[in-house]
């Protein structure tokens, strides 16, 4: 019996599903990483999961494609299914959230997790990012069924199957280049992440239920129900389960940035203060931190103001110019200048977005002396010509820290940005064998002749992870000398000499360190990352695993 076989669609309908389905599946991808990064993180893992899945998702979709096309080739069926994959990718962020965050209590927050070694937190990874990831890729399969049906369908009509191949191949791509871009450069930044995927499945929706003749009425009210639903819920969110101290939430170009405004036990503004804080992406990269009434955080910022003090201290100069790469809120800033009020602050941030969303809560960033740059902080060093006193490196965010700013050629940039007696100082957060440390500090060492760190010591008790300071400089700076040490620490404000006596408690120190600051030699043996080869973002992973699922050992 021959196939049963309805009249040949117009090609200019079978274009528009070919470019709106590309489109899709790119919209979903690229929208996928922003769902995700409040958890996992937007690291080249994360990335792999996400596009290794959707290609996964595209090969079953051709195959099975060209398999139901060849049995029964007909729009209306077609339409059906796309019609399903939209509706599914309006609701998906809802369906995401929720199992993203039982996976993670499943995986890291139950008593066989907690009691469990290095290798669950691996198995809980990967079992969370496949369960999230093959929820996201769910409509991908149907969307890329969608190509290889359209070109059998057009191929009723002509014989000319290769010219239709690249037709329907061509403007589908073209859909995906579209898809690409929107999320990135227009949707995220400026509507979010659920009404992005509300975007992509609506346009879907509205395209495919055209292709559905018998009972388009049925297909149009669900169609409106479910736009209407979707822009219901996006509109809602799910703030309300971030808890009450959320002052903020927004999506910028980089980022998935949250403010908080916590109460916490104050040692200098009373038996209480409210501390403001920036959480971004899984919520370890904590960006900036500050508390009311009090001139310092009780944190690892309150390092900030040592650098400096380091340059006054070794050249018998007051700093006059200084640069901070990476900005957040501009905490750093703000407690330098209360040594150095007059100093000229040249501030660096690459997210526009970010800083926009600081401004209202962090009164830091309007400072008088601080002059806000948007740019890479390699970008802004190349095509910068001014030298500086003290450099300021503060953009290592565990787990992800950008391996174009922690290379050999990064600090050689930077190098020639200083002055003749200036000094580079950073914080880098590391915990384990602390290989992430040890690799960035023998960087550092490949280029400076002169390089010391220090450990911060918590007497709260220990933290997420340690934070070890390294310093550099062309000059010898003899920071591992006590009488040196003394000096930089020999501050007339009693606040701040009680802050960095509690930070360079001898209780903190390793087993073979004597003094605050430990010199540090360049071992060609070890780790050295440079732009061409870097192991660094691997390496941060595989150290901080852990604390992504919110586990301290």
């Amino acid at each position: 019996m021959p196939k049963q076989v309805e009249t040949t669609p117009h090609p200019a309908y079978l274009i528009a599903l070919a470019f709106f389905s590309g489109m899709a599946i790119m919209g979903v991808e690229m929208s996928s990483s922003r769902l995700l990064a409040p958890f996992f993180g937007t690291s080249i893992s994360v990335w792999t999961a996400i596009i290794g899945s959707t290609m996964i998702a595209l090969t079953a979709g051709y195959y099975l494609g060209g398999e139901i096309a060849e049995r029964r080739p007909r729009l209306p069926f077609l339409g059906k299914l796309l019609f399903l994959a939209a509706i599914f990718i309006v609701f998906l962020p809802y369906m995401a959230h929720p199992l993203m965050e039982i996976a993670l209590a499943r995986f890291s927050g139950g008593p066989a997790a907690a009691s469990s070694g290095g290798a669950t937190g691996g198995n809980a990874l990967l079992v969370a990012l496949i369960v999230c990831a093959a929820l996201i890729c769910a409509p991908v399969v149907v969307l890329g069924m969608t190509s290889p049906f359209l070109i059998r369908l057009d191929s009723l009509r002509s014989p000319e199957v290769g010219r239709i191949s690249g037709k329907i191949f061509a403007f589908s791509t073209l859909g995906s280049i579209v898809g690409t871009f929107l999320p990135a450069l227009v949707l995220a930044p400026n509507v979010g992440t659920r009404f992005s995927f509300l975007f992509f499945g609506g346009a879907l929706l509205c395209v495919t239920v055209w292709s559905v003749k018998q009972t388009r009425s049925i297909f149009l009210i669900l169609g409106l129900i479910t736009l209407a639903t979707g822009f219901v819920l996006g509109l809602r969110g799910w703030s309300g389960n971030l808890g009450p101290y959320l002052l903020h939430e927004v999506e910028t170009l980089y980022q998935y940035v949250r403010i908080y405004r916590v109460p916490v036990p104050g040692r200098s503004a009373g038996n209480s203060a409210q501390a403001t804080f920036i959480l971004t992406d899984a919520g370890m990269g904590m960006q900036s931190m500050w508390i009311d009434g009090q001139p310092h955080t009780d944190s690892w910022q309150d390092f900030f103001p040592v650098i400096p003090r380091i340059y006054e201290t070794s050249s018998g100069s007051t700093p006059q110019r200084l640069l901070a790469l990476g900005l957040g809120g501009a905490c750093a800033p703000y407690l330098i200048t209360q040594f150095y009020p007059r100093a000229a602050i040249d501030g660096v941030e690459i997210d526009r977005g970010l800083i926009q969303a600081a401004r209202p809560y962090f009164p830091f960033l309007a400072a008088s002396g601080l002059n806000v740059h948007v740019s890479d902080a390699r970008l802004f060093l190349k095509t910068c010509a001014k030298r500086y006193d003290a450099i300021i490196v503060d953009v290592f965010r565990p787990p992800h820290i950008p391996s174009h700013l922690a290379s050999k050629e990064f600090f050689q940039e930077a190098r020639r940005h200083l002055t003749g007696n200036g000094v580079i100082g950073m914080n880098v957060g590391s915990k384990g064998d602390h290989r992430v440390f040890h690799g960035i500090a023998n960087t550092v060492a490949s280029v400076f002749p002169y390089v010391y760190f220090a450990r911060h010591h918590l007497d709260d008790g220990p933290g997420l992870f340690t934070n070890r300071f390294i310093i550099a400089s062309d000059r010898n700076l003899r920071l591992e000398e006590a009488e040196v040490e003394e000096r930089i620490f020999s501050v007339s404000n009693h606040v701040w000499r009680d802050v960095w006596e509690r930070m360079r408690n001898p209780r903190g120190f390793e087993a073979d360190q004597s003094s605050f600051f430990r010199k540090v030699a360049f071992d060609p043996r070890q780790l050295c990352f440079t732009d061409d080869s870097s192991s660094l973002e691997m390496i941060s992973e595989r150290e901080f695993l852990g604390l992504i699922f919110g586990r301290r050992q």
